[in-house]
């Protein structure tokens, strides 16, 4: 029966740092994608009177 414990012990915290991985990730896109998008707003009216 211990086996079994720790067995289900390791795969929950398996779970968990995959879960945390995941959501790191998804913050990290999410931040880095609102940079570029800001950074486009900013130079767009550039781009479209032809000053780039």
């Amino acid at each position: 029966m211990a086996g079994k414990s720790k067995s289900s012990a390791l795969s929950g915290l398996i779970l968990v740092l995959a879960l945390i991985a995941a959501v790191v990730t998804a913050v990290v896109y999410a931040l880095a994608t609102h940079e570029k998008h800001v950074y486009l707003e900013k130079w767009k009216d550039y781009d479209e009177c032809g000053m780039a």
